[in-house]
């Protein structure tokens, strides 16, 4: 074991840091060592490897040695999800360990290896009942591997465990990375191999995540909009209305051939109750969608129109009614909790509305106008405060001197403090910067890439050549030097 431990050892990330190893010498130690452990046929002792690799220096050799651990451990129990491998036991605790310290570089050469030990974990915290557990660890590893722009079926597996395990906050370091692209074809990704190696450091996401590197099981057009409903469920529980619905705009404007699909029309109908929590009303849908589509979501969503119009048009007993009887509905539809806080919607927007009226009023004033059961004096102060303090309204509450029962509110226009308008300014542009800087790069690989092309190859060939000396007649060769004009006084002598 120990002349295998010594050749498992040789490529170290901290040694090729120290030698300054060059990436295509590297990428040829990474994928010999690959072979040599595929090919080894003899028994190994799998777990004294593993207690003397080091899974951040040795991350590729750990890996695949953890992988034939697993194998045997799956094969001895006849388990898919064995004991050893849930909550608490020491193989968890080894997988969960890898995957927050794994170098980044060589796991792109084990990319179904590494995926297989993610879904793993999944299970076995899913099978105990304990989604949170791999919610933590699934997140860093996604970050760690650091392949911003490519979806992968860990993604949809990740926002699924979060919204299990109701760990939303956990889910936005991975959410606000940008997606916009699926795993590139094996062609396409051996193109893009032959001028950077795997080990490169200027490696794309869409270099080593392809449909035949294992980092990803196969999409479909479904995964992808479970990813962005998942997402947009996510938002929607953080109460942040307009990003979700901006992912559940993805959901329901997706191309479609002759029906929409049953997560279309749960996007829709999520994205209907998401317009009035964060508008007050039915915002318009996305261009793309067309007439045809349209018309299907609202032949499907009729319980949530009526909903819309009474909200519209304040008639809060019919919108009370509309809850009540379509509470069913609501219910099948997971939409039960989102439908509950349209009343407390309903009386912000009222209050809001107000605002754009009057500059000021009375509590007992608000409470008449309002026409809502909780618009009681006291109640109206302690949600008039709420929306203050959670900066939907711009206004202040006031008690009068000599009356002690009353409380004036006092509205005013809502104006930024410089201060937060140059913060704000500040971090749009750094947004700005770091997605133009995105742009940039992917617009210089397509150029390299071009440059590297057949087409463009035999352009810039057919553009070296030189005419033919002997075919050239001597009043050509003099037109070419009289085309030359010199400035003599440049180079005269100056005499």
């Amino acid at each position: 074991m120990a002349e295998i431990l010594a050749h498992l050892t040789s490529a170290s990330s901290e040694l090729r840091a120290i030698s300054d190893t060059r990436d295509e010498r590297y990428d040829t130690q990474m994928r010999d060592l690959v072979a040599y452990i595929k090919n080894y046929d003899k028994d190994l002792d799998t777990q004294y490897l593993l207690d003397n690799l080091d899974p951040s220096q040795h991350t590729l050799s750990y890996l695949l040695i953890l992988n034939i651990h697993v194998d045997s451990l799956q094969k001895r129990t006849k388990e898919n999800v064995p004991d050893e491998i849930k909550p608490g036991n020491d193989l968890w605790a080894e997988v969960a360990y890898f995957l927050q310290h794994f170098d980044p570089i060589q796991v792109r050469y084990a990319g179904y290896e590494w995926r297989r030990l993610v879904e793993l974990l999944a299970q076995a915290a899913e099978v105990t009942a304990k989604p949170f557990l791999a919610v933590h660890v699934i997140k860093e590893a996604l970050l760690r591997l650091n392949s911003p722009g490519v979806l992968t079926s860990l993604h949809v597996t990740f926002l699924r465990l979060t919204l299990l395990s109701k760990s939303y906050h956990h889910a936005l370091p991975v959410m606000e990375r940008w997606v916009f692209q699926f795993p590139t074809s094996s062609v396409q990704a051996y193109r893009k191999h032959i001028s950077r190696p795997l080990c490169s450091e200027d490696t794309f996401g869409d270099t080593f995540i392809s449909d035949a590197s294992g980092f990803s099981a196969k999409l479909t057009y479904r995964d992808h909009m479970r990813f962005f409903l998942y997402g947009a469920m996510i938002y929607l529980a953080l109460k942040e209305w307009n990003k979700a619905l901006h992912w559940l705009s993805i959901v329901i404007s997706s191309p479609v051939n002759d029906s929409v699909s049953k997560i279309m029309i749960e996007g829709y109908k999520k994205w209907i109750l998401a317009s009035l929590l964060a508008h007050g009303k039915l915002i318009s849908s996305p261009r793309v969608i067309s007439a045809h589509v349209l018309k299907v979501y609202q032949t499907l969503t009729k319980p949530y129109a009526s909903l819309v119009d009474a909200f519209e048009r304040g008639d809060y007993p019919r919108l009370r009614a509309e809850i009540d009887i379509g509470r069913s509905v609501w219910r099948t539809d997971n939409n039960e909790g989102l439908v509950s806080q349209l009343f407390y919607a309903y009386n912000s927007f009222l209050v809001i509305k107000l605002g754009r009226t009057f500059s000021a009023l009375t509590a007992a004033d608000v409470a008449q106008r309002t026409l809502a059961p909780l618009a009681f004096s006291a109640n109206i102060e302690d949600f008039v405060a709420l929306l203050v303090m959670s900066g939907t309204l711009s206004a202040t509450l006031l008690h009068l001197h000599g009356q002690s029962d009353a409380t004036m509110l006092r509205f005013f226009a809502r104006r930024e403090s410089y201060l937060n308008s140059e913060i704000r300014m500040r971090t749009r542009l750094v947004e700005e910067a770091r997605v133009l800087g995105l742009i940039t790069k992917d617009a210089n690989q397509c150029s390299s890439e071009l440059q590297l092309g057949n087409e463009s190859l035999q352009i810039l060939s057919r553009n070296q050549r030189w005419p033919d000396a002997s075919r050239v007649s001597g009043d050509a060769v003099g037109e070419l030097n009289g085309g030359l004009e010199i400035d003599e006084d440049i180079m005269g002598d100056g005499t």
